[in-house]
């Protein structure tokens, strides 16, 4: 998986109408087969974000497409004053391409760029398919400081089902019933934005976060929703203990997206782990996960209670003011940056993946540059993938964060394979 070399930029170079034409860009040569699409990006609250969506959205198609066999050359235009996402392919889409688009972070709505017969250029919408097992509401629902942006989860999410060594076992978007179906870690779950994710996606989902007021409300929240929404359930809460020693409380829910799912024992499961991510080890099985996809301290929000430490919340918002990102909270205990807790935490998770697994992270560069990132992977045994460091989904926070996206694989039987 190498990172995008046809990403470009464009203003639409020439007047755009309100009907959407840009002046000859773009149009269809159905002589020679090119087609010619248009993704509309998903509007995004967030001010910051929303500025850098359109080239983040840019980069993660042309690697995922990529990834999936179905290069195209991508770039950011504007037409009728709105930016789309403009994919140039050699041909229709085929299923799995449609499949991406829907499944992409930002991707609103995929247009064909067709040519009229008055040279007028056209944008003919394109249907979908739908990708998502539950509604999205799963995601937008919670507020709350700290909470990771779902637009960065998703998009952590689809490029490491693309990263997978052996192909994506079941897209991002809901993996068919006859394949196997993925198993996801998120080692600092917070309040579960990542688990819920992986469960729309079709996956299984464990998560383990340190801080029991996190797992409280994701708990209250997530049976809730589930109750709202009538569907076929499970809640089971208990001790966690190895050994004959505690070392937190497990949340286990089991849900079916459907009534005809749940007839056909179609069950997913979630699982929360109240632990220090660090101590998990002896709990899970080694290899049983596919992914490992999470979002590292910018300073002080998640993080793993050190030894002897107390587990509690050590504030700030999520990617805002007051992380600082310099060692671990006296009061709480908890890795406040993200050297320190990976220096722990990877012996730990690195043989939770499976051999191809694919671990996708999201990190705060002003508290750790990418080569000491990249040398601390490999360090533990994982080889970093090129997607990334060209800097194109790189993208500020604010003014104390800047945030980077890694990709690294645990070396399968193809070790050589890794770095494509």
């Amino acid at each position: 998986m190498s990172a995008p070399n046809g990403v470009g930029a464009s203003d639409g170079a020439g007047p755009s109408d309100g009907a959407g034409r840009a002046d000859g860009a773009g149009r269809a040569d159905r002589t020679t087969g090119v087609r010619r699409w248009a993704v509309l990006v998903t509007p995004v609250a967030n001010r910051v974000y929303a500025g850098d969506a359109p080239r983040l959205l840019a980069a993660e198609l042309a690697l995922v497409l990529g990834a999936g066999g179905a290069p195209a050359d991508v770039a950011v235009e504007h037409v009728a004053g709105l930016p789309y996402v403009v994919l140039t392919s050699p041909g229709d889409l085929d299923d799995r391409s449609r499949r991406a688009v829907a499944a992409a972070s930002t991707a609103h709505a995929l247009f064909e760029r067709r040519t009229l017969p008055d040279g007028a250029e056209a944008l003919v919408p394109v249907p979908l398919p739908a990708v998502n097992l539950y509604d999205d509401d799963l995601l937008t629902i919670p507020k709350y400081p700290g909470k990771t942006n779902e637009h960065v989860t998703r998009l952590l999410l689809d490029l490491a089902v693309a990263a997978l060594e052996d192909g994506p076992a079941g897209a991002a978007g809901g993996a068919p019933a006859a394949r196997r179906r993925l198993r996801l870690l998120d080692p600092l779950a917070g309040r579960g934005t990542t688990l819920h994710l992986a469960l729309m996606a079709g996956m299984d989902a464990t998560g383990v976060e340190v801080d029991a007021g996190e797992v409280d409300a994701h708990r209250a929240f997530l049976v809730r929703w589930l109750r709202t929404k009538r569907l076929k359930h499970s809640v089971d809460a208990g001790r966690l203990t190895v050994a004959g020693t505690r070392l937190g409380d497990r949340l286990r829910v089991q849900v079916s997206p459907s009534r005809e799912a749940a007839r056909a024992g179609d069950v997913q499961v979630l699982e929360v782990l109240r632990a220090d991510t660090a101590a998990v080890g002896p709990v899970l099985a080694a290899g049983s996960f596919d992914l490992l996809v999470t979002d590292a301290p910018y300073g002080v929000q998640h993080g793993s209670a050190r030894p002897g430490g107390r587990g509690g919340r050590a504030g700030g918002p999520s990617g805002g003011a007051g992380r600082d990102g310099a060692g671990r909270d006296g009061a709480t205990g908890r890795d406040r940056g993200p050297h320190d807790l990976l220096e722990r935490a990877l012996p730990v998770w690195v043989p939770l993946l499976r051999r191809g697994g694919v671990l996708a992270m999201s990190w705060n560069t002003h508290v750790l540059p990418r080569p000491e990132l990249v040398a601390l992977l490999e360090r533990h045994g994982l080889e970093v993938l090129a997607a990334g460091e060209d800097g194109a989904l790189a993208h500020r926070v604010d003014q104390a964060v800047h945030r980077d996206l890694v990709l690294a694989r645990r070396p399968g039987r193809t070790p050589g394979a890794a770095a494509g």
